[in-house]
């Protein structure tokens, strides 16, 4: 067994928050992964930010000495440690680091560079190469749906985030 690991917590509902800072009051280090979207809250699309596994938190251990399983159960905001039969479930540094990563990409674009409902977008290549459009929503991470005039209609299409531009760049974007 290594010494370094990641395990994998399972926590009460929405108190992942809770769980991460009673382990950081108890000088554990963990870490939880977060995706900002945007959700229809009464009548209006608000931005909110929330777990990306919901109920899921990952705990860094740096010696088998440190693991005091008890002491983590009794932490306010967990269940349980995810287990495989009698075996805790870890998960590779490698994973971690990855989304790591990810987090800290996501934090440092700025909102003015991704794209909101009704910037205006042109389809830079796929069945819709050269149309003008206009952005509705995201679909995912990948994919958009953006609204095509066609015969004096607006219709909704999905594309691929690759096949379309924002046509009004900003120098703070890439």
């Amino acid at each position: 067994m290594n010494s370094s690991q990641w395990y994998l917590l399972y926590c009460k509902p929405r108190q992942e928050l809770r769980a991460q800072q009673h382990l950081a009051n108890q000088g554990y280090n963990s870490f939880l992964p977060q995706i900002s979207l945007q959700k229809l809250r009464g009548n209006k699309w608000q931005q909110v930010t929330e777990p990306l596994f919901p109920r899921y938190l990952f705990l860094h251990i740096c010696s088998v000495d440190q693991l005091n399983i008890r002491a983590i159960r009794a932490t306010r905001g967990i269940s349980d440690f995810v287990r495989f039969g009698s075996q805790l479930a870890t998960a590779p540094n490698a994973l971690v680091q990855l989304l790591t990563q990810q987090q800290i990409i996501l934090k440092q674009q700025p909102e003015d560079c991704r794209l909101k409902k009704g910037d205006e977008v042109s389809i830079v290549n796929g069945p819709f190469s050269g149309l003008q459009a206009v952005f509705d929503t995201a679909d995912g991470d990948k994919r958009s749906i953006i609204l095509i005039s066609m015969l004096g209609q607006w219709v909704t299409a999905a594309v691929d985030n690759q096949q379309i531009v924002a046509k009004k760049h900003t120098d703070a974007c890439p």
